[in-house]
Order: structure tokens, then C-alpha cells, then sequence
């Protein structure tokens, strides 16, 4: 079996250690509003006390998203990770499990780097977020090298929003107000109204939320991954080659998979929508791979810090301030 997964605990470390400084957004080029429309705030201001659940930030420039679950019983704090295929458990906390054992089954996942990882299957365990309620049953991954930086932060596995986002109403993850909730469609749009600048619509492809962008000029697909602390490119991608002569300053960022070299692309224009920002971009050294959901990067938590996500079957609306 083959899973892919986005960036997930990929740059903890990194968005903890080693945060870079950041140029505000430009907002020269745009009308913004100082307030969200009157029919937003309405719409707003009827929020109920629905199935909801907070988003901690953490991380020297509070970009790492968690969400606090019970897992077999036992709480845990999750990475909430949209470039997650699927629920997937650290390999220090699936064995720390008292209700929970190896099936004896394994899998591949793919990740950052597009390497494969071998991951152990577990059987089925409870899973329940809080204030949100229970999720159901799952069947957790969980990885065999017990990573040291995620154990140390307690950080036990990443959670998939996006299986969440099936048949009703929308997830929606809005890291202004630290909180997933699922909410009607009208609360929704009223949210994605209340921010100033649009991303756009990103298009579900496979498990994965695929953006049109663009970088230093040359248009990328970008995964939406908020298990990412920066956006980056990848050094095998069409834009990422192009503009490999550009970067300079090697620094290694750790993956699922163990430690990947990377080159920083200083104070990079990135462009999604309405959204224009100057960044450090990472060339992410990777193994090529064809694949009809293949994107040539990330937009990370450094642009979506400020957004409200609207996840739907079979797309994600953006906006941001």
C-alpha cells in the first residue's frame, strides 16, 4: 500500500529553532477593509457552540499548529496537518499505547523529500478531539524511528483535517481565532468574508489541496500544507530549477524520513490570489516523482498563519489577512 504524505513533522524543529525574520505583507497594491463586511459580522456573531476545538500555537514564532485529541484513552497533542494523507501516530507514542498494538502489516508513505518511509500498521483505536467529540475509529500509522524532537515537544502523531471534510457541512480551520470547527455554509463564507485578502480556491487532487502560485515570477503548484513552517520548492520541480541558481546558504530540515539539504531562496516574492509577500524560500534537495497529484512545493504556516482554511470534499477555500 502507498500513502502519500505532506510535510507533517518535517520542519517542527526547524519552526521552533531556527524562526527567520519576515517582511510584512505588501499591502500597497490593495483596498482593504478595516472591518469585515456588515453581513460577516452578523453572520459571525451567530456562531454557536458547535463541535469546535482549539488550535495551540507553538514554536519561537508560534507557527506549529496542534490540536489536543484522546487516542486509546490516552491524551495527545496532534500535529493538524492538511498535507497529511491520513491520521498517522509518532512511533514513540503508538508504543506507549496500552490498548493498541502492531497488526504485523506495514506500509510506504512518501515524504517530503518523496522518499518512501516504512511505516507500521496498528489496530483500530478511538480517537476523540477535544471539544470537537469523538471522531470515530481509526486505524493508525505509526512511524518505526522514534523521532526525538517530536517526543521532547510531545507532539504524539499529525491529524488530517481534511478526512474530517467529508459528506455536510465544511471543516473549517481559522488560525486567527485558533479553532476548528465544522460550521454551515453561510458561518463559513462568513468567515473566509472576515478576512481581507483572497487565496483563491485550492483544488482537491488524491488527498492532497492543490493552489496555483507563483514564485520569484515562475508558477508553482502549491500543496496547501499547514504541517509546514515555511513555503518552499522543491529542487526537481520546474520552478525549482529554474531558480536554483538563485539560492545560496545550505541548511538541513528534518522529514519523516531523517534530515533533507535544503538552499534558502532569500526574500523570495510568493504570489497565491490577492496575496503578494516576500519570504526565504528552502530548495527542498528531493527525489523526483510522476504523479498526477505531484506539486512543485508547499505554502507553509510562514503565509497561512493569518487564514482561515474552508475545507470541502473536494476543494479549500482561503483568505487571509
Amino acid at each position: 500500500m502507498k500513502l502519500e504524505v505532506g510535510l507533517g513533522l518535517s520542519l517542527v524543529l526547524a519552526a521552533c529553532a531556527a524562526p527567520q525574520a519576515r517582511k510584512p505583507l505588501e499591502e500597497e497594491p490593495f483596498v482593504l477593509s478595516p472591518a469585515p463586511p456588515p453581513r460577516a459580522a452578523e453572520e459571525l456573531a451567530l456562531a454557536g457552540t458547535r463541535g469546535r476545538t482549539p488550535i495551540e500555537r507553538i514554536g519561537a514564532s508560534r507557527r506549529v499548529p496542534l490540536v489536543h485529541a484522546t487516542i486509546a484513552g490516552r491524551p495527545a497533542m496532534l500535529l493538524l496537518d492538511t498535507g497529511a494523507f491520513d491520521h498517522i501516530l509518532e512511533g514513540w507514542f503508538a508504543h506507549e499505547l496500552a490498548d493498541a498494538e502492531a497488526s504485523g502489516k506495514s506500509a510506504n508513505i512518501i515524504d517530503h523529500a518523496n522518499r518512501k518511509v516504512p511505516v507500521d500498521a496498528w489496530s483500530p483505536v478511538l480517537l476523540a478531539l477535544d471539544g470537537w467529540g469523538p471522531v470515530g475509529t481509526i486505524r493508525p500509522l505509526a512511524t518505526r524511528d522514534q523521532t526525538p524532537g517530536p517526543r521532547a515537544l510531545g507532539i504524539g502523531g499529525l491529524l488530517s483535517p481534511q478526512r474530517l471534510a467529508g459528506t455536510g457541512s465544511p471543516v473549517v480551520i481559522d488560525f486567527v481565532a485558533a479553532e476548528m470547527t465544522r460550521e454551515d455554509e453561510p458561518l463559513a463564507a462568513a468567515r473566509l468574508a472576515a478576512r481581507r485578502l483572497s487565496l483563491g480556491t485550492a483544488i482537491r487532487c488524491g488527498a492532497s489541496y492543490i493552489v496555483a502560485g507563483a514564485i520569484e515570477g515562475r508558477d508553482a503548484r502549491l500543496l496547501v500544507d499547514t504541517g509546514a513552517g515555511s513555503t518552499d520548492l522543491k529542487a526537481s520541480s520546474a520552478p525549482g530549477r529554474a531558480l536554483a541558481g538563485r539560492s545560496a546558504v545550505s541548511r538541513e530540515i528534518y522529514a519523516i524520513g531523517g534530515a533533507v539539504t535544503t538552499r534558502i531562496l532569500n526574500d523570495a516574492t510568493v504570489a497565491i490570489g490577492a496575496l503578494t509577500l516576500h519570504v526565504d524560500v528552502p530548495l527542498v534537495d528531493d527525489t523526483a516523482i510522476r504523479s498526477r497529484c505531484a506539486s512543485d512545493g508547499v505554502v507553509g504556516m510562514d503565509v497561512l498563519g493569518t487564514c482561515v482554511l474552508v475545507l470541502e470534499p473536494t476543494r479549500m477555500r482561503i483568505a487571509c489577512d
